[in-house]
């Protein structure tokens, strides 16, 4: 299977389509929330990173949480339920569902590597690959 992320990249906190450019900037980081495009005012929060969860918009009220992460295992919703994982994030890899194997593999996203499962899943929500 080919990497379903193959022409993302992440580099200095931002998500890109293909190359690093500010017109390509799909999504970017800063401070615990996920932006849209190169702005970081608070009309283009998208999602808040908090604690383990993903937030839609910038309320991190329970009502508001789309994902829970937990040991790198990513849960829809804001429980850990083995019904809900929806995807597992090891050594940089996307995985579909709660097995990391080959055949669940989805790819990754080229620098995102080190960073932290919750943003992962939030730059995910971005580009509308999780719905949220």
């Amino acid at each position: 299977m080919g990497n379903a992320f193959s022409n993302l990249v992440f580099k200095n906190g931002a998500l890109y389509q293909g190359q690093v450019s500010s017109s390509r900037m799909l999504a970017n980081i800063k401070d615990g929330k996920v932006y849209k495009g190169s702005s970081s005012t608070s009309s283009n929060i998208l999602f808040t990173v908090k604690s383990g969860k993903v937030f839609k918009g910038n309320s991190t009220t329970s009502s508001n949480c789309c994902y829970t992460i937990n040991d790198g295992k990513v849960y829809q919703g804001g429980y850990v339920s083995s019904s809900k994982q929806v995807l597992t994030v090891k050594n940089g890899q996307i995985y579909k569902g709660s097995q990391a194997t080959s055949s669940n593999l989805l790819g990754s996203i080229d620098g995102a590597e080190r960073l932290a499962t919750e943003y992962v899943v939030g730059l995910l929500c971005a580009i509308n690959f999780l719905a949220p």
